[in-house]
């Protein structure tokens, strides 16, 4: 049924990820990334910040790492980051 659906919105135009509830990952040069459809924030720490979404977690490695805004649908982070890894 949920297929049916996913597929029926899809053809309507819906963006995949509104249908499907998937992380969206923006980067911005090296420095800066926007994180979208995050459910809830792990870990916070100077050189790592893990991130729950609905189908997997995200975990971000750097150095001077940190969180310049977040809300209940984004987050941004800037820092020198070296490694994003889907878990």
């Amino acid at each position: 049924m949920f297929r049916k659906m996913a597929e029926f919105l899809a053809s309507c135009g819906v963006p995949k990820d509104v249908v499907l509830g998937e992380l969206l990952v923006s980067f911005v040069g090296r420095h800066c990334l926007v994180i979208e459809n995050y459910r809830t924030l792990l870990l916070c720490e100077e050189n790592e910040i893990r991130v729950q979404a609905k189908n997997c977690r995200l975990i971000v490695r750097g150095k001077r790492l940190g969180i310049v805004y977040y809300d209940k649908e984004q987050m941004k982070i800037c820092g020198a980051i070296q490694s994003t890894e889907f878990e």
